[in-house]
């Protein structure tokens, strides 16, 4: 298999599972595992992706298409449109009016914005994604400042994670990366997110985790938090009771 095969493969196996192991994909292609490290730096190198120990992962916020290019923040924000958008509007539910809400990074967080920006609440987020396209918001907004990232449009470090322990949520909503339903363990991609989703974990009265069904049974880099740590898990879609999943207890589906 020549090296553009084995690269488009490699992108396609990590699009589906999140995160590869390196002796797995040496085996798969029935190469040495030399020449699988030296793809993944090279597509590491192409920004492609995130070499860990053992194997390589996605960003959660950096998603490819199944021939491996890379997909802009732009890009992104359309993949499973229809189903964020669902989660988003069920999870508005548990919001009242005064709520002081925690919004966490990524684009799934966009259309509960949306939501939430016409509503009288306080929203407090490090995910400048959401503060670009505000028409004339009826809720407070405070976007926590820190090192910058543009390219992922959030603010991050210790500044910012110093900023976020000033304040109590009523609700929190944030986003992962992937749920092991067999462990019952949520994971995220990325080091200084994972800071910042701790923190309003624990400063927050109530605690919702958005996911679309994309998420499910799908293992990353880094533990976030047990499933049971969230008041509930909201997912679209509908249980499937023939898949042989046995669901964590606070998982809705949204069409149930």
């Amino acid at each position: 298999m020549i090296a553009s095969e084995r690269k488009r493969y490699i992108m396609q196996q990590l699009n589906e599972k999140g995160i590869i192991i390196l002796k797995e994909i040496s085996k798969e292609l029935e190469i040495s595992e030399v020449t699988a490290r030296r793809d993944f730096e090279k597509l590491e190198r192409e920004g492609k992706l995130k070499r860990v120990l053992g194997g390589a992962t996605l960003d959660e916020n950096q998603e490819v298409s199944t021939d491996g290019a890379e997909l802009t923040m732009k890009e992104k924000k359309m993949l499973h449109k229809k189903e964020k958008q669902n989660v988003a509007e069920f999870a508005a539910r548990y919001v009242q009016d005064d709520d002081s809400v925690f919004l966490d990074a990524g684009t799934s967080m966009v259309p509960l914005m949306r939501i939430l920006e016409k509503r009288k609440v306080k929203i407090v987020t490090y995910n400048e994604l959401l503060i670009s396209s505000a028409v004339n918001p009826v809720a407070d907004i405070f976007v926590i400042g820190g090192q910058h990232r543009p390219y992922y449009s959030i603010n991050v470090g210790p500044v910012a994670q110093d900023v976020l322990k000033q304040f109590y949520f009523n609700k929190a909503f944030l986003g992962c990366s992937g749920i092991d339903l067999n462990q019952n363990m949520v994971y995220t991609t990325e080091m200084e997110s994972l800071l910042m989703k701790r923190i309003a974990l624990e400063n927050s009265d109530e605690s919702y985790l958005l996911v679309d069904h994309s998420k499910l049974n799908r293992r990353n880099y880094l533990k976030l938090a047990e499933t049971s740590a969230f008041t509930n898990i909201i997912c679209n879609g509908t249980r499937n009771p023939e898949a042989g999943i046995e669901y964590p207890e606070n998982l809705i589906f949204t069409l149930t």
